[in-house]
């Protein structure tokens, strides 16, 4: 199955069975082609980014989003044709959407529906939408729902959101490690700071710290608790890999602590093994060093 943006015109004949099916739903009876033409002309998708889920060519649904109203993307014309449905579609084609949001700037996902699109509702709930305040006017909204994205992007070292996750981490350091030195938050020119957001609040944050030529060293990876478990930490995983490879590096290594199981398991699941200590953590018995070879773009 693919997913691909097309022009909207080219959607036409999937968002002429889009409106088919809600208006036979809303009136207990077949649309009448009038009816059909009357509601795309009265809701036109001219203005809208279109993506269509396909499998060769036969297309299998479609989404619409509206990006009029900064940083929301708002979500119109889901849609999977009934021969289509119960294939994981309309998971793909909202996942695919979030992707788009996000190179687009958005920030929040949102969506009107009506009571008895059951399917829909069950379906973005499923994914992690939450109903909110009805933030828009029509008679046909009986549920207004909205998620949150999660995306990541580079921040200075003066940031104070990113002050903040270090304050909080290194207070979470000292309840795990008790007395023991915690390492100092790296401010050299050289490095780069990824601060990752669930909508516009900061949840995670991570550094690089250049060792060498090819080499960097990951520091100051942390994820604030009510985000864990979330695809927060893969995600600054991947931005931190991401800016080494931009900036010519060809090799990360890090240092975690043994009190830190679900760091290490992150590392490891990740494609980091495990290297001898390197200074200044050789002699700490609290102290495990990963690295990872990174693939040229």
């Amino acid at each position: 199955m693919d997913i691909i943006p097309v022009d909207p015109a080219e959607a036409m004949p999937v968002i002429r069975a889009y409106y088919a099916d809600i208006i036979e739903r809303y009136h207990g009876r077949p649309a009448t082609p009038a009816e059909i033409e009357q509601t795309m002309r009265d809701e036109p998708s001219d203005d809208l980014v279109i993506l269509i889920a396909r499998d060769d060519n036969q297309i299998l649904g479609c989404v619409g989003l509206d990006f009029d109203i900064p940083p929301f993307a708002e979500v119109k014309r889901m849609y999977v044709l009934p021969a289509a449905r119960g294939r994981g579609v309309g998971q793909a084609l909202l996942a695919a959407a979030e992707e788009v949001a996000r190179d687009h700037d958005a920030v929040t996902m949102r969506l009107d529906t009506r009571r008895d699109l059951v399917e829909a509702i069950a379906l973005y709930r499923k994914v992690g939408y939450v109903e909110v305040e009805q933030f828009s006017e029509g008679m046909y909204i009986d549920h207004s729902f909205a998620k949150d994205l999660v995306y990541v992007t580079s921040a200075e070292p003066d940031d104070i959101r990113l002050k903040a996750l270090i304050v909080e981490l290194d207070r979470e350091l000292r309840v795990r490690y008790n007395d023991e030195a915690i390492g100092p938050m790296p401010i050299t020119p050289e490095v780069r700071f990824v601060l990752a957001f669930r909508g516009q609040d900061p949840v995670g944050c991570v550094a690089v710290q250049p060792k060498g030529s090819v080499e960097f060293e990951l520091k100051r990876m942390f994820v604030v608790p009510a985000a864990r478990g979330t695809g927060v930490a893969p995600l600054l995983l991947d931005a931190a890999e991401s800016t080494v490879r931009a900036a010519g590096g060809r090799r990360i290594v890090l240092e975690t602590g043994i009190r830190q199981p679900e760091a290490i398991r992150l590392y490891e699941k990740s494609g980091y093994t495990r290297i001898p200590n390197f200074p200044p953590y050789d002699q700490d018995p609290l102290s495990v060093c990963y690295a990872k070879e990174m693939a040229a773009n």
